[in-house]
């Protein structure tokens, strides 16, 4: 997946996980299935969508769980 096509497909996601209520999106959810190159390469990308503050990432403990939320940017935007 391509850093312009990140931002896109977590909006979908994120509309998806809010019709069920929930508003924070396990990093693990999105790597499912995935080689470990994709994963990686997600993970990054994931990174560099935090710094354009299209999302949200947090990480309470070292190795613990990282959790995504969206900014508002990402789910206003028409990518």
């Amino acid at each position: 997946m391509h850093q312009e096509r990140l931002p896109k497909y977590l909006q979908l996601v994120f509309d998806k996980e809010a019709e069920h209520g929930r508003k924070v999106l396990p990093m693990d959810n999105l790597l499912v299935g995935k080689s470990r190159k994709e994963a990686s390469r997600m993970f990054f990308e994931a990174l560099v969508h935090k710094t354009r503050d299209y999302i949200h990432v947090e990480q309470v403990a070292p190795f613990g769980d990282i959790n995504i939320k969206p900014r508002v940017m990402l789910m206003k935007s028409d990518l």
